[in-house]
């Protein structure tokens, strides 16, 4: 599908709907945008990020077709950050011919009821963003916030992509209004230099959020990068700058302040990005880890959506729905309470069941005469043993995907270091499956049980409180250049 998807000549796609519409003599509608009239927005919320990251995500930006008419870019900056206005003007002077808006917003800090982090950045952005839009006289209705990380590196036509998807829906203004665009993330842009737990972290999450894009059946969130239209996001108040979360935040926010209409939609063109680098390999896992901690943090998002849901049902009451929309608005939120389960209670717990049920598997095969069990006894051993065997086969399978997976993106993945002896092995794709697969095996036990314990510490904090601070990670070069 990612190739599919990448092969499409999304400008003459448009055209070629827009000349079948006409021979269908098929009307615009007064809601309907044309392709040009679409306008981007790119938010880029960082706090200390080297310059270089920043201009890395820009310049991927700048190669858009839509970069110089089309397209503005917002560097969200913190004001608490030093020198932090010199580097924006720099940024923005390199820029300004390459976009149709280029643009800074400084973050004060120490605004009441706030969390310094990516969403309290990402409202402050945003607020100053509808202050240009109205001063501009600019048609809400026509403008994508696209909010991205500093590191995001963005596929050559995600944006065409963007707008062919959206202008399919703007002659259906509420169906626009109550969509969300995501792309898959893929964290191989270190990927060489990334140590083999850290590997298999990227191959897990990155797996996880393709199979939920692609499967038309899943229950898909957005995640780290993401496009939202400007009328939603203005409907439900913006970004919340109390949550640490802030792409699952946005989505329950508006998820449940339209009743749950609201849907993500995939567009399978993968935005590719950085994990945690530190200049050490054990720096590094240090670093990873840190930033688990604060994905598991995500955990208070279920605490939002249930203590939020009676207040979402009461506005569904007061806007005169009935039962029928209460309905709805129960049987979508399912699925999604369901998944948000399944990522952090089932991580913070598998752990302890895997490696206690490795010890109680293997008791029972030397222990003939535990006979509790009864006639079960042989069936139960034998279901658990081949369960094992048929998960290492799909785990084996999802490793083949990985391989598959970096060879797609190779070209937009950092080289390995000149002189490096693990160049002969990334070359080959045999060589790379059998290390990726031994390596996984030995350091799998170490990231089920490093990610068990960032849920459940999550899970403590989370008893207390909802506000926690915001941890940076390390980018390559900046941890090569901090003193």
């Amino acid at each position: 599908k990612i190739r599919q998807s990448e092969l499409i000549n999304y400008r003459e796609l448009y055209d070629e709907r827009q000349d079948q519409l006409e021979e269908d003599g098929v009307m615009p509608t007064p809601d309907e945008i044309a392709w040009e009239e679409v306008l981007h927005f790119v938010i880029l919320p960082n706090y200390k990020e080297d310059i270089d990251i920043l201009r890395e995500a820009i310049d991927t930006l700048a190669i858009s077709t839509l970069a110089r008419n089309q397209m503005g870019v917002v560097l969200a900056m913190e004001a608490r950050e030093p020198d932090v206005q010199e580097k924006a003007e720099e940024l923005m002077e390199e820029y300004r011919l390459k976009f149709k808006y280029v643009m800074a917003t400084y973050h004060p800090p120490g605004l009441p009821n706030e969390m310094p982090g990516k969403a309290s950045n990402t409202r402050w952005a945003a607020q100053r963003l509808w202050a240009f839009l109205k001063s501009e006289s600019i048609d809400q209705d026509k403008v994508l916030f696209t909010v991205a990380d500093a590191d995001s590196d963005f596929h050559t036509v995600y944006f065409e992509a963007l707008t062919y998807k959206f202008t399919s829906v703007s002659a259906d203004k509420p169906l626009r209004e109550v969509t969300i665009w995501q792309p898959p993330i893929m964290h191989y842009k270190n990927y060489h230099s990334q140590p083999a737990v850290v590997k298999l972290c990227s191959l897990f999450v990155t797996q996880h959020e393709l199979a939920n894009l692609s499967d038309p059946a899943a229950t898909a969130l957005p995640y780290s990068t993401y496009s939202i239209t400007s009328n939603l996001a203005k409907k439900v108040g913006g970004w919340d700058p109390d949550w640490i979360s802030e792409d699952w935040h946005m989505f329950l926010k508006c998820f449940l302040n339209t009743g749950g209409r609201v849907s993500v939609v995939p567009i399978l063109l993968p935005v590719v990005n950085y994990t945690p680098e530190d200049e050490t390999w054990w720096g590094t896992v240090w670093a990873r880890w840190a930033q688990a901690k604060r994905h598991a943090l995500g955990i208070a998002e279920m605490v939002y959506y249930l203590s939020s849901l009676p207040d979402a049902v009461k506005s569904v009451q007061d806007e005169g729905g009935g039962c029928g929309e209460i309905c709805y608005l129960f049987a979508r939120g399912i699925p999604i309470i369901y998944k948000m389960f399944a990522i952090h209670i089932v991580m913070s717990t598998y752990w302890i069941f895997s490696t206690t049920n490795g010890f109680l598997v293997y008791y029972v095969w030397m222990h003939p005469e535990e006979d509790s069990l009864g006639d079960w006894r042989e069936f139960w051993i034998y279901l658990n043993i081949y369960s094992g065997i048929f998960s290492f086969v799909v785990f084996c399978l999802m490793n083949i995907l990985n391989i598959s997976l970096y060879n797609g993106i190779r070209d937009r993945i950092v080289p390995v270091a000149d002189g490096s002896l693990w160049g002969w092995v990334y070359r080959f794709s045999l060589f790379h499956y059998i290390f990726m697969l031994v390596a996984a095996i030995i350091v799998a036990p170490i990231m089920n049980t490093a990610g068990g314990i960032a849920e459940w510490k999550a899970a403590l904090k989370t008893a207390k409180s909802h506000k926690f601070e915001y941890e940076v990670a390390l980018k390559p070069q900046a941890a090569k250049n901090r003193k």
